[in-house]
């Protein structure tokens, strides 16, 4: 942990996605809230999360490829501007006592334009930055410290609401997303022109997915995740009318208990960067999304709000030990001058699901109840979980070494 916080590159990196972390945690917090005392509608609050993960897909689809290309440091930065300038205006509309539903749904679609370009940029900024050995250390600390944020954040933000109403939680995010462009600012750049190639989208975006026929394995976790994030999609808008309708709790009880998510994120981390490197990464893996999956079981049917908490928790746990690995895995099998693109593939075919789920999520706890939309989904996430534990193909997650791999050969 000392040589990382001597290496000044990774400190500012990482301060940046800190205030990156607070600001996006205060984002989804304040739109989710605004969007259900507005409309009371479920369908809504599926229809919000539809609204900024189509652009979100559509950026990771066409973006991609050019990631390699664009200086990831300013990348990020134009990001973060560009986000904090939509919640400005949507402060301005507040302010003028002119806020209506459409806004709510425009400033999301802006936001799903400049997120999802971040991402992929600081993954392949970390494997530019910090030597292979010490990238699960790395990521450890980059995702713990982005889950502190994200505990802080509900927890402060319902608070907050409760007291002062919305707009000092979007002041703050503004802030933190500024603060976080010009923390990047201090970095260098990571462009490397001699790593620069004038190739067509079509191209770039082709070598890019070449990397998952050469190393397939990957492909089928992108796959797996697919299922996943449908159901993640489809029970994330549904917390809080979860917990204000079917738990009868607050604001403040639905911060905290996004909060017990990102507390059991932060202790996943510290045990993962604690611990020694699995020898049996399937296991871990496939795992930990079995065990979520039995959480949201539990999730759906109780009728406690403390132990609702407790599930929560426990669910963060299992997700951040699958993110580390999942993320270390990519950055030690991609090739240097593929990473913006094949970490751009990653997310697209992770987040394709989001959407559907989210769309088919609200309208299945109109029609029926959240209860019941929890249980089908844990089943999901459990059984395909299970079907992948019994697919040879993922013994490759367990193997040991760094492949060398000629993408464009198509060799091993």
């Amino acid at each position: 942990m000392k040589e990382l916080l001597m290496n000044r590159k990774f400190v500012f990196l990482w301060l940046a996605q800190g205030a990156s972390g607070l600001g996006s945690t205060f984002a989804t917090f304040a739109l989710s809230w605004l969007i259900y005392e507005m409309t009371g509608s479920k369908m809504a609050m599926g229809s919000i999360w539809v609204s900024f993960m189509l652009p979100n897909i559509l950026i990771q689809l066409f973006s991609g490829p050019y990631l390699d290309r664009w200086d990831r440091k300013k990348v990020m930065m134009f990001s973060e501007w560009f986000r904090a300038a939509a919640f400005l205006v949507l402060v301005i509309w507040i302010s003028m006592d002119q806020l209506e539903v459409w806004h709510l749904y425009a400033v999301s679609i802006a936001v799903g334009l400049a997120q999802p370009i971040f991402y992929p940029a600081s993954m392949a900024y970390v494997a530019d930055i910090l030597p292979k050995d010490k990238l699960i250390k790395g990521n450890s600390l980059l995702e713990g410290t982005g889950q502190v944020m994200m505990l802080l954040g509900p927890t402060l933000g319902g608070l907050l609401i409760s007291a002062f109403g919305t707009e000092p939680v979007l002041y703050i995010l503004i802030i933190s997303l500024g603060v976080s462009g010009f923390l990047l600012m201090m970095n260098p750049s990571s462009k490397k022109k001699q790593l620069v190639k004038r190739e067509s989208w079509f191209t770039q975006f082709k070598e890019g997915l070449q990397f998952y026929r050469v190393y397939p394995v990957l492909l089928w976790v992108g796959m797996m995740m697919m299922m996943i994030n449908f159901s993640s999609g489809a029970a994330q808008p549904m917390f809080l009318p979860y917990i204000t309708d079917e738990l009868g709790g607050t604001a403040f009880q639905y911060g905290l208990f996004t909060s017990a998510f990102s507390f059991g994120m932060v202790a996943g981390t510290v045990l993962t960067g604690t611990l020694k490197e699995p020898e049996n990464r399937k296991l871990v893996m496939l795992g930990s999304l079995f065990i979520s999956g039995v959480l949201f079981l539990g999730l759906a049917w109780t009728p406690f709000y403390w132990l609702a908490l407790v599930i929560s928790f426990g669910q963060g746990i299992f997700a951040i030990i699958f993110n580390i690995n999942n993320t270390t895995l990519y950055q030690r099998r991609v090739p240097e001058h593929l990473r913006g693109r094949v970490f751009s593939v990653r997310v697209l075919l992770a987040q394709a699901g989001v959407p559907f789920g989210a769309a088919l999520g609200g309208l299945f706890a109109e029609m029926f109840s959240i209860p019941i939309l929890f249980t089908v989904l844990g089943c999901l996430i459990a059984c395909t979980t299970i079907v992948c534990w019994f697919n040879p193909i993922f013994d490759k997650l367990s193997e040991k070494g760094i492949v060398n791999i000629d993408v464009k050969a198509g060799k091993k």
